[in-house]
């Protein structure tokens, strides 16, 4: 049997009965523009950030395959540095997650100071608590996770960060809490190495400073003491305190030298961010889509109502094959 009477036999009942159709939608295109006027109005708020790649990450000698699929550099220098690659999946992290419900963002109203966690419990997101993942918690990270976008262009090599709130103001603090967070936590994990570093130089180069002190002053009161003595007991003490604090000079000089390298190690090794297109705040909702509800509720209306009457056309036919084909 050919579909086209099939076909136009649905189209000939649908007609017949297009005041239902037009009714029902009607009613699903009111009931749309209900679900319009009150959902909750979504702003959009970006920003791009460049990331500077050292020249270490050209790979190829210096790292293994398995340590680039991953995105960590570990060079014959043991420098740690975090590829760009990494940074959405640091961004959805619970630690960093977790991170980002404790910054603050500020009412531009009442010019309040409150957490992120706290703010979310004003949209309809139960209570804050900070200290492990409870399930209140466990929401609002979900919320973040399906709120805050963190992408990688790899073609341009550019970061873009985006959080979407119903709030303009908001959506842009928020947006802004991501990116300083993640910079820092880029930050402080490629200089941790060279940070340890440095602070172990710190400490030797304070410990040889106070020695270097001690000879010399002990070598300076000798001489004041004993200047106007010959002897060679003398001579000898006094070669001796001049030896010490000859070598204590010398170790301080030469940790003095090195913990000058080890600070601008820190500095070569701490990545520079370059911001593409700043945080703004959205001067226009992105959402809801009125139009694309509206349509929607249109379509499933229309869809519903040609349901209903192909079923209560067919109906009796149905029933009356199903009562004969099943006898009693």
């Amino acid at each position: 049997m050919s579909q086209t009477p099939i076909i136009e036999e649905l189209f000939s009942i649908l007609l017949k009965r297009k005041r239902f159709l037009l009714t029902v939608v009607l009613v699903f295109v009111l009931l749309g523009a209900v679900v319009a006027i009150f959902s909750p109005k979504e702003y959009v708020s970006k920003t791009i950030i460049l990331p500077q790649i050292s020249s270490s990450q050209g790979l190829g000698k210096k790292l293994g395959g398995f340590a680039k699929l991953v995105g960590l550099n570990f060079a014959e220098n043991s420098k740690n540095e975090i590829f760009p690659t990494l940074y959405p999946v640091i961004a959805n992290s619970i630690p960093f997650q977790k991170e980002v419900l404790s910054s603050h963002v500020v009412d531009a109203v009442t010019g309040d100071s409150l957490r992120v966690t706290e703010y979310l419990s004003d949209i309809n997101l139960k209570g804050p608590t900070i200290v492990k993942l409870s399930e209140i918690e466990k929401e609002q990270i979900e919320y973040l996770e399906e709120n805050i976008s963190v992408t990688f262009n790899e073609v341009e090599g550019y970061i873009e960060i985006y959080s979407m709130l119903p709030d303009a103001a908001f959506s842009a603090q928020l947006t802004k809490n991501v990116q300083v967070l993640l910079q820092n936590y880029i930050i402080e994990f490629n200089i941790s190495k060279a940070k340890d570093e440095l602070d172990y130089l710190e400490k030797r180069h304070e410990e040889a400073k106070t020695n270097y002190d001690e000879k010399r002053n002990a070598l300076g009161r000798f001489r004041d003491q004993n200047k106007n003595y010959i002897r060679s007991a003398i001579e000898n003490r006094y070669e001796q305190l001049k030896t010490e604090n000859d070598l204590a000079f010398s170790v301080y000089s030469q940790l003095s030298s090195e913990l000058e390298t080890a600070k601008l190690q820190v500095k070569r090794d701490t990545p520079i961010f370059t911001i593409l297109k700043p945080v703004s705040i959205p001067p226009e909702p992105t959402g809801p889509n009125k139009a694309l509800i509206l349509f929607g509720y249109a379509l499933l209306g229309f869809f519903l109502g040609s349901g209903f009457t192909l079923f209560k056309t067919y109906w009796p036919s149905i029933k009356s094959n199903l009562s004969q084909s099943n006898p009693k």
